[in-house]
């Protein structure tokens, strides 16, 4: 499935004061579980030192296709609409929680325009320092958006990314994941089944806790620790070959869908997630990726194949950041022992990114990847269904970089699989118009 959606930059803060940062007690993405199992947060949780009637103003103009609760009256909210009560296809829009129901409010159907008051916070009896308003950006189809919580009720775009100004100040914060370790390392997709990193054998889980913050409290040490912005990774030799190189692992700027929390979050006996009002602890899967900032349940044949590089000394390295740009990085020297000598792998190994750029034209991209020894290498074009659309190229390679050209003659997704030996790289691609 390629989702279109269409980002929308600029916006003010739905708080007063609405040209001044204010602080977050929960992040988008980040983990949650009050008792009843792991969900991602679906949005901002703004917090206000105010207690009683602060105001709720509009981001943007639009009309009002939802009002009402999920549970009870601490959860009502109101869905603003980019487009008019008319216009019944998917749709994108703002969400506003836990607004009074006993104060006056914008109703189903009403025109809003920005800066405009429709509604007051809905004082929180949890805890009275974390009134907040639940901020999200949306999308559903219909005249009307009543049909919450709903599958058809899409949460698209990490607000924090849209809204200004956005000072945020700090960088992420790494802490050891286990006792001693930087990082952890667990059989691929298994709980309670860690490695010694100074024996990695097989397909590896990588597992990193971060947590971030803005340096703009909300007055408890917990509920300043958020989820980060995005993570990445690589891998290198001890003696400087990188082997992995940076590899996207998780962007909290999309779409979210809470039944892929696992894919994200580690939750077992040993690396446990937690997100509530007491605690907030964050362990990350950063190699459940394919690469791309979307979420999905295949990202799961994400790993580190230790089988693949050698044996040797490896510094495993990852990198945290928010989205105002502020980041840091962590490492682990690790060692894998496998049984497999590096000198008898028919490896391509990158020492750059493996990058597909696009170029001139339509549907036409570039792969782009450097081989280190001379070797017979196989660079195919496949549909997801497994089906080879093109086999671009299959001879030997002498040592050096190159540059393939690729084109498909229709719009869509993909894979591009680049093989030598018993090594095999592949990345998702999409074709446009």
């Amino acid at each position: 499935m390629v989702l279109v959606l269409c980002f929308i930059f600029g916006i003010n803060w739905p708080i007063p004061p609405i040209n001044q940062i204010h602080p977050i007690g929960n992040n988008w993405g980040e983990y949650q579980n009050y008792g009843s199992g792991g969900y991602f947060h679906n949005g901002i949780d703004i917090l206000t030192p105010d207690t009683s009637g602060v105001e709720v103003r509009a981001v943007a103009s639009g009309w009002v296709k939802g009002w009402g609760t999920i549970q009870q009256e601490l959860h009502y909210r109101l869905a603003v609409c980019d487009s008019p009560l008319t216009y019944t296809g998917r749709a994108e829009g703002w969400l506003y929680a836990h607004i009074d129901p006993t104060k006056w409010h914008k109703n189903l159907g009403d025109r809003v325009e920005e800066g405009e008051i429709i509604g007051y916070l809905v004082a929180w009896p949890v805890d009275a320092s974390f009134d907040h308003l639940h901020f999200a950006r949306i999308s559903d189809t219909g005249a009307t958006w009543q049909r919450f919580p709903n599958p058809t009720w899409w949460f698209i775009q990490n607000p924090l990314t849209i809204i200004q100004p956005n000072t945020d100040i700090e960088a992420p914060i790494f802490e050891n994941a286990r006792s001693g370790q930087r990082l952890a390392f667990c059989r691929d997709n298994r709980n309670n089944q860690y490695l010694n990193p100074d024996s990695l054998v097989g397909n590896v889980d990588i597992i990193s806790r971060i947590f971030d913050r803005t340096g703009f409290t909300t007055g408890d040490t917990v509920w300043d620790r958020l989820a980060p912005y995005r993570i990445e990774y690589m891998i290198r030799r001890s003696d400087g070959l990188v082997v992995q190189p940076w590899r996207l692992s998780v962007e909290f700027s999309n779409i979210l869908d809470g039944s892929l929390v696992n894919v994200i979050y580690k939750q077992d006996n040993t690396c446990r997630s937690q997100g509530d009002y007491d605690n907030r602890v964050y362990y990350y899967i950063i190699t459940n990726t394919d690469g791309d900032s979307l979420i999905e349940a295949s990202d799961t044949t994400g790993k580190w194949a230790t089988g693949l590089i050698g044996d040797g000394e490896y510094w495993v390295i990852v990198r945290a950041e928010d989205v105002a740009g502020n980041s840091s990085t962590d490492s682990m020297l690790v060692r894998t022992r496998n049984g497999v000598n590096v000198d008898e792998l028919p490896v391509i190994v990158f020492d750059r990114s493996f990058e597909i750029t696009p170029t001139v034209g339509h549907k036409e991209r570039r792969v782009n990847f450097n081989l280190v020894r001379a070797a017979d290498v196989k660079l195919r074009l496949i549909e997801p269904t497994g089906r080879t659309v093109c086999v671009i190229l299959n001879r030997q390679l002498s040592p050096g970089w190159y540059s393939i050209p690729i084109k498909a003659d229709n719009a869509g997704v993909y894979l591009i699989e680049l093989c030598s030996g018993n090594y095999r790289y592949r990345q998702k691609l999409i074709f446009t118009d």
